[in-house]
């Protein structure tokens, strides 16, 4: 399962988020982090209850094929409201595995290229984020990369 694959979901209209992630150093991460999750299409309220997927711009390998899914996630909240005040904690370099993001993402970005936030406004973002956790589950035996990196 793939961008292209979720793209084709008829109950879903996705839209990208300003900018990406790409950064060289925890310092700049957090800073890019901060300005992808305050453009206005992250803050705005009409963005309100959304699932989202984080896609990195080449394919991972995964125990069952490839996916460019880094995450699935889901918020009733914006994404702004939902990320902005952890651009520090997704930028750590110390701290429990809960805590221990930079090595995770510095990985991705240098290895499969930088990361793009795509969502869309959903009226039960849990019930859809289960569903394309179940689809990618079908398609690789597994969850993405960073889905299952604190369980």
């Amino acid at each position: 399962m793939n961008l292209d694959d979720i793209k084709n979901i008829q109950d879903l209209s996705w839209v990208l988020l300003d900018d990406q992630l790409n950064a060289k150093c925890p310092e700049d991460f957090e800073r890019q982090f901060k300005r992808v999750f305050s453009c206005p299409k992250a803050k705005t309220q009409e963005n309100k209850g959304v699932v989202y997927v984080w896609v990195a711009e080449k394919r991972i390998p995964r125990l069952c094929g490839e996916s460019d899914i880094v995450y699935i996630g889901k918020t009733n909240q914006t994404l702004h409201g939902r990320y902005h005040k952890y651009a520090s904690l997704f930028a750590s370099i110390k701290g429990d595995k809960d805590k221990y993001n930079w090595r995770r993402y510095e990985h991705i970005m240098k290895n499969f290229g930088p990361i793009k936030i795509y969502f869309s406004v959903h009226s039960d973002p849990k019930e859809k984020e289960a569903e394309l956790l179940r689809k990618y589950y079908d398609s690789h035996f597994e969850y993405p990369p960073a889905n299952s990196a604190s369980s």
